[in-house]
Parts: structure tokens; C-alpha cells; sequence
């Protein structure tokens, strides 16, 4: 064999040995649901964003509605009377209509009224407009730190629309 015939066979060999590697369909996509933000993670994300904004967050307090219904205040702000609520699908379902329906996320955020003289303002935050792609497998990624995000910049937006209008 001449070497032009050994360097041919050898070239076959490599073609053939690299060939499948390379032309192996891409690895399948991991499925991706849409989730929402977990309550518990929305209420540090919700206090810590208080924190930030230069304010003391306060523990968690009910407000009363009416017709025996109440209202969780999630994040209270300490020496303030206005809350940060994080209204979940279920705590919509059963306030039913004694809160306002969610915003869009395009939508100006809901605020309520309430306490003994009225003065005490809540910002309804719904669980449904904190959406994140969660993995299959139960892990998380980027996307949740967006969701996240858009949490935090709403509690602040509420906070920075308090002091503007002088609230308590």
C-alpha cells in the first residue's frame, strides 16, 4: 500500500470514528412550567426590599374586611400604617369581592383601605403576576431572580407612591 492509499484508509477512519459525534441531534429541552412565586420566598423578598428602601419591616398582621373575612398583612412597615399584602390564588378565592381584582402587570398596582380610622393603606400584591419558568426537575434559574426582582421594584415602587402622598 502505497502512502497515499495509507493516508486515505486513515482519513475513512477518522471521517467515519468523528462523523456520528457530529451529527448527533442536539440533547432534548428540558420541559418548563410556569410557576409562581412560592408565599414564603415572596415575604422574605417583600421584607428584604422594605430593608433596602431604607425602612424597618414589621411582622405580619390581619386587617379586617368585613362579613368576617380578614386580610393578611404579610409585611408590615414599622412606625407606618401602611402593609404589603402577597394575595395568593387562594386568598383571592376566599376574599372573593372584598379585595379589588388583580392587576395586569401592565396595570397600576391595587391599594386597599382600612384600620380603625380608614388611614391605614395595603398594597395588594398577587401571587399570579410573579411568574417564573421552573425546570422540570424542580430547580430553579434566572428566571426566578426576574420574577423576584419585579417583587422587590413593586414594593418599592408602593413604597416611593407612600411617601409622595404622605402617608402615615
Amino acid at each position: 500500500m502505497n502512502s497515499r492509499a495509507v493516508a486515505s484508509a486513515l482519513w475513512i477512519t477518522v471521517a467515519v470514528g468523528v462523523s456520528p459525534l457530529g451529527c448527533q441531534p442536539p440533547p432534548p429541552a428540558v420541559a418548563r412550567a410556569a410557576r409562581v412565586l412560592d408565599e414564603q420566598r415572596a415575604i422574605e423578598v417583600i421584607a428584604s426590599a422594605v430593608g433596602q428602601y431604607g425602612l424597618t419591616p414589621a411582622g405580619p398582621s390581619d386587617m379586617a374586611l368585613g362579613a368576617g373575612r380578614a386580610l393578611r398583612l404579610d409585611v408590615t412597615v414599622s412606625g407606618h400604617e401602611f402593609a404589603i399584602s402577597y394575595v395568593t390564588d387562594a386568598d383571592a378565592e376566599q376574599l372573593g369581592d372584598a379585595i379589588p381584582p388583580r392587576n395586569h402587570r401592565e396595570e397600576r398596582l391595587r391599594l386597599i383601605r382600612g384600620g380603625r380610622d380608614g388611614e391605614a393603606r395595603v398594597v395588594l400584591l398577587y401571587q399570579a403576576n410573579y411568574v417564573y419558568e421552573g425546570l422540570a426537575n424542580g430547580a430553579h434559574d434566572e428566571t426566578t431572580l426576574i420574577a423576584e426582582r419585579q417583587l422587590a421594584r413593586d414594593v418599592q415602587d408602593f413604597l416611593a407612591h407612600a411617601k409622595n402622598q404622605g402617608y402615615r
